[in-house]
């Protein structure tokens, strides 16, 4: 939709005198859009802006949703007009994504297993597991880390507490760390949201380079994988969005193991549709793509929680 501009004849900001087709100053670059209207114009632009957008929008969702692989697809062969472009699709979904998911506390909430409430012959159990643990890792867990202490306090600072990091100036400084960290409550559940939300955005590009060594031979531009990861990313976090307002609302509903599923499905028919490679040789690059990706997520997220501690 073409933008309705109130043109200047002259550039306010440099004086040139403005041709009708000018929609910038070519000698300054400024938008040749006159702003000093009344405040009914200023709203009226404003809502016509937001209906195309959420007419895109839909268009656009739709089509990700039912339509695996193809809007990627209709970018990569320009067909763009008509669909929110990629970049702002994935912002736009990933904040709605990490709003719910800040709103959702039990994920992030670090708190010891509730012992007490197990019956004695499984408490014996856990507490012959301490005891393993210290045999194979000598004073990582200390000697209070009784199942009595741990049942008796579950708050988080206290149970962290119990782990044991060394004697030195590094296992000290760690320590003190992780008890900010874990004690933090809702700072400390910020600080890892916020991380999360930039170890995903540098996770996009690495899937779309994993895409773009197992389909070299095709011969395809980097950005072309690209917009495959952003558009799959954005499916997923639709995924987890409906995942986490169901579980608003059945707490107990375990989705994930079907969500994991369905991701992999959409994923397996998207790489189908794009890359027009066989059912086979579709599959047998989709498990060590996913594998190796998986392996990638680990590793983020545990940096993600180590930086987060380091910086709490």
């Amino acid at each position: 939709m073409a933008k309705k501009r109130r043109k200047f004849t002259q550039c306010p900001n440099c004086g040139y005198s403005f041709e009708d087709v000018n929609n910038y100053c070519p000698n300054c670059g400024q938008e040749n859009h006159d702003l000093n209207v009344p405040v009914k114009h200023l709203i009226a632009e404003f809502f016509e802006g937001t209906i195309h957008f959420d007419t895109k929008i839909w268009r656009t969702l739709k089509l990700l949703i039912l339509k695996p692989g193809l809007l990627t697809e209709k970018f990569n062969v320009g067909q763009r007009a008509s669909y929110v472009p990629p970049f702002r699709l994935y912002v736009f979904i990933s904040i709605v994504f990490f709003f719910l998911l800040a709103l959702n506390h039990s994920i992030f909430n670090v708190r010891a297993p509730e012992i007490n409430k197990l019956p004695a012959e499984e408490r014996q159990r856990v507490k012959e597991g301490f005891q393993e643990v210290e045999k194979i890792a000598p004073g990582f867990i200390k000697t209070e880390a009784t199942i009595d202490s741990v049942a008796r306090d579950r708050d988080s600072t206290a149970y962290s507490a119990e782990l044991n990091f060394g004697n030195d100036e590094t296992g000290a400084f760690m320590e003190t760390k992780a008890k900010q960290f874990l004690g933090g409550g809702e700072a400390s559940r910020a600080k890892l949201l916020k991380n999360t939300s930039f170890m995903m955005f540098l996770l996009m590009p690495l899937f779309g380079y994993l895409l773009y060594l197992f389909y070299l031979k095709q011969r395809r531009n980097y950005v072309e994988h690209l917009m495959f990861s952003i558009h799959l990313h954005s499916f997923w976090f639709l995924v987890l969005i409906l995942v986490m307002l169901i579980n608003f609302v059945l707490p107990e509903a375990a989705l994930l193991k079907w969500a994991f599923l369905l991701m992999m499905v959409y994923l397996y028919l998207a790489m189908l549709r794009v890359y027009k490679s066989s059912y086979l040789k579709t599959l047998f690059k989709l498990l060590p793509i996913m594998l190796l990706y998986l392996i990638c997520l680990l590793i983020f997220f545990l940096g993600n929680v180590v930086v987060s501690a380091v910086l709490a």
